[in-house]
């Protein structure tokens, strides 16, 4: 396949089900298979950028910002998050994008991939997707099962949970956040642009939202919605992911309906859009081909 060459997105803006308004992004021609792509929580659209480059120029390509991240709004009050949220602006995002009779693919990373399985049971979900992409994700236990912070027991998941809620503002990047953020979220091998990008990207995102959706994920309780994803799924998970250990992609495995495979990546940390790109690219290209059609239009 060749590859993408950078082109120019077209911006939109789109409503969510409560008003929120989300930045969305199409990239690529206009009757072109379609991936659509859900990013991580603390960071935007921009994640998926080392996929996106290496992704077949012939897919449209739909991205867009979670609420409270990048440039789309954030909730005045608590009550704009939750998984019901995430799934809401899913499903806003497929309706202004993806027309009535067409199937796409979505992809998710970390919390875009707890949007994906929130959405799950969701009519529009069902009507226009074809395959599922979830990487470094998990749908229970966050807290208790991370390895994020090395302590035993009770003490490790308190401190999970203190470093996914702390609304704090983390400053400017520099390199001292740039080896505590290629400690926590990123395997070994990550080279120096890799772990500045990675840094730049959470300190862009805002304490608030940061702590707010923090929050959500150390409650999570998504296995009845992973039950019912039915379309054709691959999961990812790295063996150096201290944030969603591979336990968290071999559960998701055992609950979807339709698993083409669980591919376990040696030396991958949580970061699998920007240490793994290449791989990445490579599935959504192989589940493309398998299952999703040129646009009629």
């Amino acid at each position: 396949m060749a590859t993408r060459h950078v082109d120019h997105a077209q911006e939109l803006q789109v409503h969510s089900a409560d008003g929120t308004r989300l930045h969305v992004e199409v990239r690529g021609p206009a009757d072109g298979p379609t991936v659509v792509l859900s990013h991580c929580w603390s960071t935007s659209l921009a994640s998926w950028g080392p996929v996106v480059r290496r992704l077949d120029e012939n897919l449209r390509v739909v991205l867009y910002d979670q609420r409270g991240h990048g440039r789309s709004q954030t909730p005045l009050t608590r009550a704009g998050y939750g998984t019901g949220k995430l799934a809401d602006d899913l499903c806003a995002v497929l309706e202004a994008t993806v027309p009535e009779g067409e199937k796409v693919l979505v992809a998710g990373h970390s919390m875009g991939g707890m949007t994906i399985m929130a959405s799950a049971p969701r009519a529009v979900f069902r009507d226009r997707v074809a395959a599922v992409l979830l990487t470094n994700t998990g749908c229970t236990d966050l807290a208790r099962r991370s390895t994020a912070i090395p302590l035993p027991g009770p003490l490790g998941t308190l401190g999970s949970r203190i470093f996914l809620t702390a609304p704090l503002p983390l400053g400017p990047a520099n390199p001292v956040s740039a080896r505590i953020f290629k400690y926590l979220v990123m395997g070994g091998g990550a080279d120096k642009a890799t772990r500045r990008l990675c840094a730049r990207l959470v300190h862009d995102c805002g304490g608030v939202p940061r702590g707010e959706w923090g929050r959500v994920l150390t409650t999570l309780d998504l296995d009845d919605s992973v039950r019912r994803i039915t379309a054709p799924t691959i999961v990812v998970g790295g063996t150096e992911d201290k944030l969603t250990p591979l336990w968290h992609a071999r559960h998701i495995g055992d609950l979807v309906q339709n698993l083409e495979e669980v591919r376990e990546i040696p030396g991958l940390g949580h970061m699998g859009p920007l240490e793994a790109p290449e791989v990445l690219a490579e599935l959504v290209d192989k589940l493309v081909v398998a299952h999703v059609a040129p646009r009629s239009a």
